[in-house]
């Protein structure tokens, strides 16, 4: 059974889902050029099309609303909805690949699309086995992402970020290594998603509910601000480097970084029996954001979650792990939530 917490966290994504589906199919009707004007390609010659589409995705958005309202008869609008998102990055990469759309466009798949596979795929999975075993492994999942991002920036992106003499160099760089530039930004993508799933996950633990989904709240918000830099680099580097890239820094290592230590700071007030913390420093670019050694006692499964007797941040007594977790920062700069 889907634990009342859980059933609170769905229904504010499928909120969303909702909210962002009206919104786009209301402004794909009332503009359908705008789009095409966004990412400078030819526009439709029948924008009426693409009007017919912001029709159908803002009905999505209806149905979204409903489930929202009705979680438990949510499974069959979320699995047609799911199949639609896995659908639409297939098409984009035809299309792209045919070359009627530039990568740039990326932006648009990113948010119609892939950002919401995680919450949808979780949702259906909930009550199985996997959904159990998913969310067990959660803050190792979100440590492996964030490790191997850390990773990807030094020895990957290093040569097209600030810490390029230039902006010539940068783009040099870029143009040289493309695949591997974007190949990337998509993994800094996933550490961003699972990030936010780490605090979901941390968010059953503290005792407020209604602090959890707040901190949820802000976190994805920091996630959008993320992945919208992201997809820009992706999308949009070399060609607007000067323009975009000073940007997209700040979109990921300002208001995203900034919006992530808010959420880890409402979950850390309200996590049960802070004995172990050992430190919490928060900062801006360069500094570092830590919460060390957090752990509480075993409690009840009163959430449903995590099969009883897992400890907060993966810290049984008497066995002390740390998960490095890199959040986003800046291309240049670095910042690490250490749990």
């Amino acid at each position: 059974m889907t634990s009342d917490y859980r059933a609170k966290l769905y229904r504010v994504v499928f909120s969303l889902a909702a909210i962002y589906n009206v919104a786009f199919g209301l402004w794909a009707c009332a503009w359908p050029r705008s789009f095409f004007d966004a990412v400078e390609i030819a526009p439709p010659n029948y924008p009426a099309l693409w009007s017919c589409l912001g029709m159908v995705v803002g009905l999505y958005g209806v149905l979204y609303a409903y489930a929202a309202y009705r979680i438990d008869c949510a499974a069959p609008i979320i699995s047609v909805g799911l199949a639609g998102k896995i659908l639409g990055p297939t098409g984009w990469l035809m299309v792209v690949n045919s070359g009627e759309w530039p990568v740039r466009s990326f932006t648009l798949i990113v948010f119609n699309d892939l950002i919401w596979w995680l919450p949808f795929g979780l949702f259906l999975l909930d009550e199985t086995r996997t959904g159990g075993w998913l969310r067990r492994i959660t803050p190792w999942a979100c440590a492996a992402a964030n490790a191997l991002a850390a990773l990807v920036m030094l020895f990957a992106l290093r040569g097209g970020t600030e810490a390029a003499s230039s902006f010539a160099e940068r783009a040099t760089y870029i143009a040289e290594h493309a695949v591997l530039w974007r190949t990337s930004w998509a993994i800094w993508m996933a550490a961003a998603v699972s990030l936010v799933a780490f605090f979901a996950w941390w968010g059953a633990w503290i005792r407020s509910t209604r602090w959890g989904i707040v901190a949820c709240v802000v976190a994805t918000l920091g996630l959008a601000c993320d992945l919208l830099a992201e997809s820009l680099f992706i999308g949009w580097l070399p060609a607007r480097i000067e323009t975009l890239a000073p940007l997209g820094s700040l979109l990921t290592g300002g208001a995203a970084n900034g919006l992530y230590t808010i959420a880890g700071v409402i979950l850390t007030l309200g996590t049960p029996s802070l004995r172990g913390l050992a430190q919490l420093g928060m900062g801006h670019l360069d500094e570092r954001n830590r919460v060390d050694g957090l752990h509480h006692d075993r409690q009840r499964d009163r959430h449903g979650d995590f099969d009883g007797g897992v400890d907060v941040a993966a810290l049984p007594l008497g066995c002390r792990v740390r998960l490095e977790i890199t959040a986003r920062l800046s291309p240049g700069s670095r910042k690490l939530l250490c749990v």
